[in-house]
């Protein structure tokens, strides 16, 4: 609802439409994974082909690239090193993605990031 009671179909500004959690345990070193997430050459093993860029400081930027060409731009939100990241891309803020088409998206993420930590001959 908007100011003065009128509907609006966009949410007030700073409100998030819809959040999607996911997660994903894998037997692999800290360090390792830390540098899965923010390694730019690793991040297109996991993320279909997308370098994350960034400082990987709370409020700068991350940008997705592909062959050089920006293809979504988001923002840091938190990081603990080796211990917590967090950030968010918005493409379109007034259509947020049903449940389906989220885990559409990033389960298969998720599975490959697993594999891509996996020690060899893991099968889980």
């Amino acid at each position: 609802m908007a100011a003065h009671g009128t509907e609006s179909s966009r949410p007030p500004r700073g409100v998030a439409c819809a959040a999607h959690v996911f997660a994903a345990h894998v037997r692999a070193d800290p360090g390792l994974v830390w540098a899965a997430l923010t390694d730019p050459g690793q991040t297109t093993a996991f993320l279909n082909g997308l370098a994350a860029h960034s400082t990987w400081i709370p409020g700068d930027p991350i940008e997705f690239r592909v062959g050089g060409r920006t293809e979504a731009i988001g923002r840091v939100l938190h990081v603990r090193c080796r211990e917590r990241l967090s950030y968010l891309q918005v493409d379109e803020v007034e259509h947020a993605d049903s449940p389906q088409d989220a885990e559409d998206l990033w389960l298969p993420i998720l599975a490959a990031l697993q594999f891509l930590l996996s020690p060899a001959g893991d099968n889980r």
